[in-house]
């Protein structure tokens, strides 16, 4: 999904904010309210072009700079899906002879991404072992500022080191990295949304290792708020997360029942077939009804 230039022109100002460590009442000062600035920051307020102009002097930057991020996420797009491609259909060599390119006008997000796939390719084809590349990953994440400048590519190598370490059986390790993404600040629309992602591929996690609990737990988190923010990405997943969970912990209750089938019929609902089709072959007997 594209990002609104609300929010693109929002995060942008926020990003020069923080580099120049500013806060929101020294750039609103004389401009407009802190909360119009807070509004503006997290995409839900469209600005004037005459206000734009006044942020953009006090940042001391040019106006054309707010509205850089559109431009740069139609790079990053184009060069994150060729690289997920080559990288999904393990065309490794092309994908190194891409990635050996060097290219000036590459924008820091899209070099962040290409190291990101650089590190991945070389674990794919055994060149590293999964320890030193969770340690390259890391570096990457250490860099100042790149929670602000790409807060999406940040939760992305983030998830990367945390599938490292389950692979590798270091699930404490694993679960360390959630939990520290869970504590981020989530600010706007499309990272509470990153954050839904976050506790359903958590809460996966500690069903592998059998922490039922405390799945439980993070699954009803992530369904709480997908519900809060009217997001259904994942919210028949977390219904038939939660029935798992029902299911070890309790047996046939009627809350497993009814988890299921609401599962059932949301994944019908949203044409979900083939998931649809694993809550009918595996959990046929809790269903309360069937199409």
């Amino acid at each position: 999904m594209m990002t609104s230039l609300p929010h693109m022109i929002g995060n942008e100002i926020k990003r020069i904010r923080k580099q120049k460590k500013m806060t929101q009442k020294e750039l609103c000062d004389g401009i407009c309210s802190q909360a119009e600035i807070s509004k503006i920051e997290n995409g839900r307020n469209s600005p004037t072009i005459d206000l734009l102009q006044q942020i953009a002097k006090r940042l001391r930057v040019p106006l054309s700079l707010l509205f850089r991020d559109q431009l740069e996420s139609d790079a990053f797009r184009e060069a994150d899906n060729h690289l997920s491609s080559l990288f999904r259909e393990q065309k490794y060599l092309e994908m190194r002879q891409e990635l050996s390119q060097s290219d000036a006008t590459h924008h820091n997000e899209i070099l962040l991404l290409r190291a990101y796939f650089t590190i991945l390719l070389e674990v794919k084809t055994d060149k590293i072992d999964y320890r030193t590349a969770s340690t390259l990953l890391s570096r990457l994440t250490d860099q100042e500022d790149i929670w602000y400048e790409s807060p999406k590519m940040y939760i992305r190598i983030k998830m990367a080191i945390s599938n490292l370490y389950a692979e590798n059986e270091q699930y404490h390790l694993a679960e360390r990295v959630y939990e520290e993404l869970e504590q981020l600040p989530y600010d706007t629309e499309e990272l509470k949304k990153q954050l839904i992602k976050i506790y359903y591929n958590h809460s996966q996690l500690l069903t592998f290792e059998k922490k039922y609990e405390a799945g439980l737990k993070i699954t009803e988190k992530g369904l709480r708020y997908s519900l809060s923010l009217n997001d259904a990405s994942f919210i028949a997943h977390f219904y038939y997360q939660r029935g798992y969970y029902h299911e070890v912990m309790q047996g046939d209750t009627s809350a497993t029942r009814s988890d299921y089938t609401i599962s059932y019929a949301l994944f019908r609902a949203f044409h979900l077939e083939t998931y649809e089709k694993i809550v009918l072959k595996g959990k046929e007997r809790f269903l309360l009804f069937s199409f």
